[in-house]
């Protein structure tokens, strides 16, 4: 069971309770795990304090997650906004660093930072005043689940509901679900229909994401490090899902690479197979490399992802064979890294 002291379930009452103005983040695009955990906590927060004014914002949300938001009729209640005026309390969910969304750094000073997630700890965790990280779970619907059980609070059907999409959706429809993920979908499925989250994760891809799927793969750069096949490719959006489908074709590793102009961002997506992930865990390699890039990344053994900006002037082709360079070369000295401790073994 997931640990979860007394202490910190007291400390989230109280900071809910104290706060008259709170703001709930999650990541850009932002996925069902991330819509699912912060509709779910701004759900506690009005249940335990209805006087605090508590507002969901994000940047961007996905197609996946607006298609259940149209089911349940709650598009309403996430706010998508750019740099938002942020409450006197603030919790990060689903968010592992700071580059991953669009606000004003400096306003986060004389707040309460509270970070919910389940991604390797980076910067953001020492910004934070409370903390409740666990690597270990599949979601942050997940741990969210947990709060909500040891704070003896049933919630209702549709926020349920939407935990269990979020606990479905990044466990690969539970193909890497734990114990403690079937322990807390056995507590939270009462009088649910399964097929129901199936049928909610299963909108199919629109066109332009189809699309770019497309442009992704037939951009690839295909290198070999020892037997790894090596996929290099940039998108102009959906790096997180072209880099996924490249590995499903055949890569055992891939990078994709998006340059945002508007905002001088680049944001790398790498997936890989578990053969991989057992040498180098990717969420390791996209720290690295967006510092390398004055950036942040972070994520998970075989799904991570990094953000930097660059200078102005630069053009978008150098910054791609730049960072894609960068990535490759980075995976490539990890990998021999890796056999040369095995063979002083």
């Amino acid at each position: 069971m997931m640990k979860i002291t007394e202490d910190t379930i007291n400390n989230l009452k109280n900071t809910i309770k104290n706060s008259k103005n709170m703001t709930i983040l999650c990541h850009h695009n932002a996925d069902p795990d991330a819509i699912g955990s912060a509709l779910s906590m701004q759900y506690l927060v009005n249940l335990l304090n209805k006087n605090c004014n508590v507002r969901v914002v994000c940047d961007s949300i996905s197609a996946l997650s607006k298609s259940i938001l149209k089911e349940y009729e709650l598009s309403k209640l996430v706010e998508v906004e750019e740099y938002p005026k942020l409450g006197d309390t603030v919790i990060f969910v689903d968010t592992s660093n700071l580059n991953q969304l669009k606000i004003f750094e400096e306003e986060l000073s004389n707040k309460n930072l509270i970070i919910i997630d389940h991604h390797k700890k980076t910067s953001l965790y020492d910004k934070c005043n409370l903390k409740i990280i666990n690597e270990n779970s599949t979601s942050t619907c997940e741990i969210v689940s947990y709060i909500f059980k040891y704070m003896n609070i049933f919630p209702p059907k549709y926020i349920r509901e939407l935990l269990l999409c979020g606990i479905v959706y990044d466990t690969k429809h539970l193909k890497k679900g734990k114990g403690n993920t079937f322990e807390i979908i056995g507590w939270l499925i009462k009088k649910i229909n399964y097929q129901k989250i199936l049928y909610l994760l299963s909108t199919e891809s629109d066109i332009s994401k189809r699309i770019a799927h497309l442009k992704s793969c037939s951009r690839m750069d295909i290198k070999m490090v020892d037997d790894y096949i090596v996929s290099l490719s940039h998108a102009s959006s959906y790096e997180s899902s072209c880099a996924k489908t490249i590995v499903s074709i055949g890569a055992d590793i891939a990078f994709v690479v998006a340059v945002k102009s508007k905002n001088r961002e680049i944001r790398v997506s790498a997936r890989c197979r578990p053969s991989v992930s057992k040498k180098i865990s990717l969420a390791y390699l996209m720290e690295k490399i967006g510092k390398m890039l004055n950036g942040e990344g972070g994520g998970h053994a075989e799904a991570a992802g990094l953000n930097a900006h660059y200078e102005k002037g630069r053009k978008k082709e150098d910054i791609i064979k730049e960072v894609l360079n960068i990535c490759y070369n980075v995976f490539k000295e990890e990998i021999k890294k890796d056999n040369s401790i095995k063979k002083n073994d």
